[in-house]
């Protein structure tokens, strides 16, 4: 069992979470656990205090955003693709 990570450590972690979100706009639970080696509930919880502290917007299970606008734009290109052998 890993040892428990000190409050130092956390504190780097949930604020690089949030530079990630500022530089990349948009961040996943995926992402963090592979990013950082956590457990999922672990890096569920760092995600829910990096929204409180750093600005950022979780949207549903699509993850955490920086702003609406790249809500915005991730929607758009989800939901815009053409879809091959559909009709229009």
């Amino acid at each position: 069992m890993p040892r428990p990570k000190t409050h130092e450590e956390r504190t780097v972690m949930i604020n690089r979470i949030i530079e990630l979100v500022k530089e990349q706009g948009r961040i996943t639970t995926k992402d963090v656990v592979a990013m950082f080696n956590l457990h999922r509930t672990t890096a569920e919880k760092y995600i829910r205090i990096a929204v409180q502290r750093g600005e950022l917007i979780r949207y549903g299970r699509c993850g955490i955003f920086r702003d609406q606008r790249a809500i915005i734009d991730f929607d758009l290109s989800r939901f815009s693709q053409h879809r091959v052998g559909m009709q229009p």
